[in-house]
C-alpha cells in the first residue's frame, strides 16, 4: 500500500510539473507576441515620423534674409506640409500663389522662369483632352522626383493623386522632354560650334584643340539579383551615363542605359560618336596647325579610355616619365576639371541620380531627361546651393576601370607626343589658361599659377 501511494504522489508531482511547464510556455508565448505587437506599433509610427520629417525638411523654406524680410501677413509655408492636412491643393493654393524665388530653387531646384520656359515647350506636344490636370501640375510631379528623390507615394499624397498617376507622368513628361528637347540642348556641335568650343577651352583650360572632355557616371540602383552583370566593379549595382562636356559643363553627348558591368570603353565604342569620330567628323575640313603640323580636335578622357588620335589620356604613371610627360599628364588632369564638377552638380541638383529605385526600364530616359533639364539650369543660370552638394557627400565610390592596351590606337601616341612637347614649351603664365571666362564654380576648381600669385602680389603692393 505504500508503494502504491508514493506512485501515486509521484505521478501527480509529474503531472502537475507538466502543467506548470505548459502554464509557463503559454506565459512566455503571450509575452512574446504582446513584445511583437508593441514592435510592429514601435516601426508604423517610426515610419510615419520619418516620412513626416522627410517631407518637412524637403520642403522647408530657407530662413529670413535681410534682403528678403519676412512678411508678418505672408503665412509660413511649413503650416501647408503638415501630414495632418489634406495636401491635394498644395499646388494651387500654396506654389502658384505664395512661392517666392527661393522657394522655387529650394524645392524644385531651379527657377520659376526655368519651370515656364520648359513648360512652354514642352505644351505642344503634350495636347491630352481626356487629362484633367494641368500641364504645369505635372511637370511639377516630375521634377519633385527628378530634383528631391521624394518616393512617388509622397508626391502622390503633396498633390492630391495616386502614386501609379505620378510614376505614369513621370515616364511620359520624361519622355516628351527627351524627346523634344534633347535635340535643342544636347546634339553633335557643328564645325563652327566645334572652332568656338575649342577657343574657349584653350582660354579656359589651357588645352589647345580640345574640343570636350568624356567620362561615365555610376548611379546606383536596387539590385535584381546578385549574379546579374548589373553589378560594378566596386560591388554595387548600377546603371552608367557617359558623357561629354565642353569646358563650361555643358553636355553635348551622352550614352546611358548600361548595365554597371559594362566596361568605359565598351560604351564609347559601340557610339555613334565613335564612328562619327573615327571618320574624321571631329576634325575640322582644313585642320588647324600645332608647331607646325596639322592636328584635328580631340576628347580628354581617363584610363579607362583607349588612347586614339582624337582622345587622349595621361601617360601611365612610371618613375621612368619625363619631365615633359609628367607636365602633359598634369595639364590633362587638370583639363578634366569641366566633367569632374559636372557629374557632381547633376547629383547634386538632381538627386534622383544619387540612388534611384525606379523600375529600370524608367531609369535611362530619367536620367536623360536630368542631363537635358542640367544644361537647361546652365545656360539659363540658374543658382546652384552648396547645400544640395552635401546631400550627395555620401555617395558611393564610383569604379576606376583601365582600358587595355591593345584598344589603344598606335597614330594617338604621336598626337599626344605632339601636344606633350606643345605644353612643355609654354611659358608658365599660359600652361593653365585664364579664369576670367570661365564660369564661378570651374573657375574656382583650377589651382592658380605662380605667374598669378606674382602679379596679384605686384598688384597689392602698387595698391599700397
Amino acid at each position: 500500500m505504500e508503494s502504491s501511494m508514493k506512485k501515486a504522489v509521484v505521478e501527480r508531482r509529474s503531472r502537475l510539473l507538466y502543467l506548470s511547464m505548459r502554464r509557463r510556455e503559454k506565459i512566455r508565448k503571450a509575452i512574446m507576441d504582446k513584445r511583437m505587437e508593441i514592435q510592429r506599433h514601435i516601426r508604423h509610427r517610426m515610419y510615419i515620423l520619418n516620412k513626416m520629417k522627410r517631407l518637412a525638411h524637403t520642403f522647408q523654406p530657407p530662413p529670413s534674409s535681410p534682403s528678403r524680410p519676412s512678411s508678418p501677413s505672408r503665412p509660413s509655408p511649413m503650416r501647408h506640409y503638415s501630414p495632418a492636412e489634406p495636401k491635394s491643393d498644395w499646388w494651387e493654393r500654396v506654389v502658384t500663389k505664395e512661392f517666392h524665388p527661393q522657394d522655387w530653387l529650394n524645392t524644385f531646384h531651379l527657377t520659376k522662369d526655368t519651370f515656364d520656359l520648359l513648360c512652354d515647350q514642352l505644351r505642344p506636344e503634350v495636347k491630352d483632352p481626356t487629362c484633367h490636370v494641368s500641364l504645369e501640375k505635372r511637370v511639377a510631379m516630375v521634377i519633385l522626383r527628378l530634383a528631391t528623390n521624394l518616393d512617388y507615394l509622397s508626391i502622390g499624397d503633396l498633390l492630391g493623386t495616386s502614386s501609379t498617376t505620378v510614376i505614369k507622368y513621370v515616364r511620359d513628361v520624361c519622355n516628351t522632354i527627351v524627346t523634344v528637347l534633347k535635340p535643342l540642348f544636347i546634339h553633335q556641335p557643328s564645325e563652327q560650334e566645334l572652332e568656338e568650343i575649342a577657343a574657349a577651352f584653350n582660354t579656359q583650360w589651357g588645352f589647345p584643340h580640345c574640343v570636350g572632355v568624356i567620362d561615365s557616371l555610376h548611379i546606383s540602383v536596387k539590385s535584381q539579383s546578385q549574379t546579374s552583370d548589373g553589378w560594378n566593379s566596386k560591388g554595387w549595382p548600377s546603371t552608367v551615363v557617359q558623357g561629354v562636356v565642353n569646358g563650361r559643363g555643358h553636355f553635348w553627348d551622352i550614352r546611358v542605359g548600361f548595365s554597371g558591368s559594362t566596361d568605359d570603353a565598351t560604351i564609347l565604342q559601340g557610339s555613334e560618336l565613335w564612328m562619327l569620330a573615327r571618320e574624321g567628323g571631329l576634325s575640322p575640313k582644313t585642320p588647324h596647325k600645332l608647331m607646325g603640323q596639322p592636328l584635328g580636335y580631340v576628347l580628354l578622357g581617363d584610363a579607362a579610355f583607349p588612347l586614339q588620335t582624337w582622345l587622349l589620356k595621361c601617360y601611365p604613371e612610371s618613375p621612368q616619365l619625363t619631365p615633359q610627360q609628367r607636365t602633359f599628364n598634369t595639364q590633362l588632369s587638370q583639363a578634366r576639371t569641366p566633367i569632374e564638377v559636372t557629374f557632381r552638380r547633376l547629383k547634386a541638383r538632381w538627386q534622383c541620380l544619387k540612388r534611384n529605385n525606379s523600375n529600370a526600364a524608367l531609369i535611362p530616359v530619367m536620367t536623360q531627361a536630368c542631363c537635358i533639364l542640367h544644361n537647361m539650369c546652365e545656360m539659363n543660370n540658374d543658382p546652384f546651393i552648396e547645400k544640395w552638394l552635401e546631400e550627395t557627400s555620401q555617395s558611393l565610390s564610383q569604379p576606376c576601370d583601365l582600358a587595355p592596351a591593345c584598344l589603344d590606337d598606335s597614330n594617338g601616341e604621336a598626337v599626344r607626343s605632339l601636344l606633350c612637347n606643345y605644353l612643355h614649351q609654354l611659358p608658365e603664365s599660359q600652361k593653365q589658361g585664364s579664369t576670367h571666362t570661365a564660369p564661378p564654380d570651374l573657375a574656382d576648381s583650377r589651382p592658380v599659377t605662380l605667374s598669378e600669385c606674382a602679379e596679384a602680389v605686384n598688384i597689392l603692393t602698387t595698391l599700397d
